[in-house]
C-alpha cells in the first residue's frame, strides 16, 4: 500500500509539472509569434520603403514597364545598366546628306554625354508617370511619387534633395520642379501643400519635368489626357513641336520655326459636343522655347510659338542647346501670371551674395543660405522643402522673393475653362544637323 501511495503522489507531482510547462510554453509561444509577426511587418515596411517609396493607392501597374532591366516600379539607377557603355544616341536629323547608319556626334563630346545620360533617365521616369497619372490619382502623391523616382534613378536615395554640386562633373539630379499644369494652366504648376486635386476625366495634363548631368539640362514635356474629344489637342503641339524641330539646324533663322509652329497648331480644332461649333486652336503666343545652359534652364535666345517673332535672336549656331516647347489652347491664346506660387528660383545675381547683406529676419538669412547650397541656380518647390522637413518658411522665403535675391514663378495660364496642350525636346545643334536627346518611342 505505501508503494502504491508513493506511486500516487510522483505522477500527480508529474501531471502538476507537465501542466506548468505546457502554460510557460503556452505564454512564451504566444510572445514568439507576436515577436516574429512584428518582425515581418517592420521588415515589409523597410522593404518598401527602400524600393518603392511613395506608392500610390489605387493603382495597379502594368508589369513590367520596362525591357531594359529595370524594376516595376523604377528603383534602380540608371548608370547601373550602362557602366562604362554609351548612353543610347538620340534621334538624329540632318540639315543635309545624312552619312552612315552607324554615326555617333562626337563634338561637345563631354556635354553630349551628359545630355545622353539625364535623356535616358527622362525616358525611364515619364515611362512610369503615364503608368499612374490616372483618374482618381491625387496630384500630390503622384507629384511626390514621381520625383522619388527621379532620384533613385539619378543613383540617390529618396531622401537626398540637393540639385546643384558644380564641382562633381558627375552629378545627377533633378533640374525643375515636376510640372502637372492642367487644363487652362499651361505652365509653372506643381502641387504644393493643401493641394487636394484629384485627377478628373475631363483633365488634360501637362507632364513637364527635367534632369540633368553636370548641369546639362534635359527638358521634354508631354500632355496626358483621357477624353477622346482633346485628342486634337494634344496633336497640335505634339505635331508643331516635331516639325520645327525637323526645320532646326546650322544657320537656320529662329523665327521660321516660330512660322511654322503657328501654321501647324492654327490647322487644328477642338469640336466640343456642347457647342454649337468647332473651337479653332491658337497658339499660346506668349510662351516660347529656349536655349538651355549649364546650370542655366533659360539662357540666351528663346523659339517663339508664332509668327513674327524671334528675329532678333538670329540663327542656331553649332553648339547651342534648345529646348522646344509648343503650347497649343482652346481659349485667347496668351497667358497670364495665376496664383499661388510653386515654383521658385535664387536669382543668378543673388549666387555670390553674403546673407549678411540680405534685410530681414535671420531665418530669412539662414533659408537663403541652405536655397543656395541645395538648388543653386536650379528652380525648386515649396513642396520639396515640406519633405525636406522644413517648417514655417513661408515668411522667410516671402522675405528672400521681397528683397529679390529669390524669383517667384506664378502658375502661366490662359481663360478659366479652355484647355492647353505641351510637347516639348532639348536638341543640340551640330555642324551636320541636330541631336534630339529627350526623343523616345513614345513621342
Amino acid at each position: 500500500m505505501a508503494t502504491n501511495e508513493i506511486d500516487k503522489d510522483e505522477i500527480d507531482k508529474l501531471h502538476m509539472l507537465i501542466l506548468q510547462l505546457t502554460i510557460i510554453a503556452t505564454y512564451y509561444s504566444k510572445i514568439i509569434y507576436i515577436a516574429l509577426f512584428l518582425f515581418l511587418i517592420s521588415s515589409f515596411t523597410l522593404w518598401m520603403a527602400i524600393v518603392d517609396p511613395n506608392p500610390i493607392p489605387n493603382i495597379t501597374l502594368e508589369s513590367p514597364l520596362y525591357t531594359c532591366g529595370q524594376t516595376t516600379p523604377p528603383t534602380l539607377p540608371v548608370h547601373d545598366f550602362f557602366g562604362e557603355k554609351p548612353y543610347p544616341v538620340g534621334r538624329l536629323l540632318w540639315s543635309a546628306d545624312p552619312q552612315s547608319s552607324d554615326f555617333v556626334p562626337t563634338d561637345n563630346e563631354h556635354v553630349r554625354k551628359c545630355m545622353r545620360r539625364a535623356a535616358e533617365i527622362h525616358r525611364q521616369v515619364r515611362t512610369y508617370a503615364r503608368s499612374i497619372l490616372k483618374v482618381g490619382v491625387s496630384m500630390y502623391s503622384a507629384a511626390e511619387d514621381i520625383e522619388a523616382r527621379i532620384r533613385l534613378l539619378c543613383g540617390h536615395s529618396k531622401d537626398e534633395f540637393c540639385t546643384y554640386k558644380p564641382d562633381d562633373n558627375t552629378w545627377c539630379a533633378q533640374a525643375f520642379p515636376l510640372g502637372l499644369s492642367y487644363n487652362h494652366c499651361a505652365a509653372h504648376y506643381t502641387p504644393i501643400k493643401h493641394d487636394d486635386h484629384v485627377i478628373a476625366e475631363k483633365d488634360i495634363i501637362k507632364v513637364d519635368f527635367g534632369v540633368h548631368c553636370d548641369g546639362y539640362i534635359i527638358d521634354s514635356a508631354f500632355t496626358i489626357h483621357f477624353d477622346p474629344t482633346l485628342d486634337p489637342l494634344a496633336q497640335a503641339s505634339l505635331e508643331a513641336t516635331t516639325e520645327a524641330i525637323k526645320l532646326a539646324g546650322p544657320d537656320v533663322l529662329i523665327s521660321e520655326l516660330g512660322n511654322k509652329i503657328e501654321e501647324i497648331i492654327c490647322s487644328y480644332e477642338v469640336d466640343y459636343r456642347n457647342q454649337n461649333a468647332p473651337v479653332k486652336l491658337q497658339p499660346v503666343r506668349n510662351l516660347s522655347g529656349h536655349m538651355v545652359g549649364k546650370y542655366k534652364i533659360h539662357s540666351g535666345k528663346s523659339i517663339p510659338n508664332c509668327r513674327g517673332k524671334g528675329k532678333e535672336y538670329g540663327r542656331m549656331l553649332e553648339g547651342e542647346t534648345f529646348a522646344c516647347e509648343t503650347f497649343a489652347s482652346t481659349g485667347r491664346g496668351m497667358i497670364a501670371d495665376e496664383y499661388p506660387v510653386s515654383h521658385y528660383m535664387v536669382s543668378s545675381k543673388s549666387m555670390s551674395l553674403q546673407p549678411a547683406f540680405i534685410k530681414g529676419p535671420e531665418m530669412a538669412k539662414k533659408l537663403f543660405t541652405k536655397l543656395r547650397t541645395m538648388f543653386g541656380t536650379l528652380a525648386w518647390s515649396p513642396r520639396t522643402l515640406e519633405v525636406m522637413g522644413e517648417k514655417n518658411f513661408q515668411l522667410a522665403l516671402d522675405t528672400l522673393v521681397k528683397n529679390g535675391v529669390v524669383n517667384a514663378y506664378p502658375k502661366l495660364s490662359d481663360k478659366s475653362g479652355c484647355h492647353t496642350s505641351q510637347f516639348e525636346h532639348t536638341f543640340m545643334v551640330g555642324s551636320w544637323g541636330t541631336e534630339v536627346f529627350s526623343a523616345g518611342d513614345d513621342y
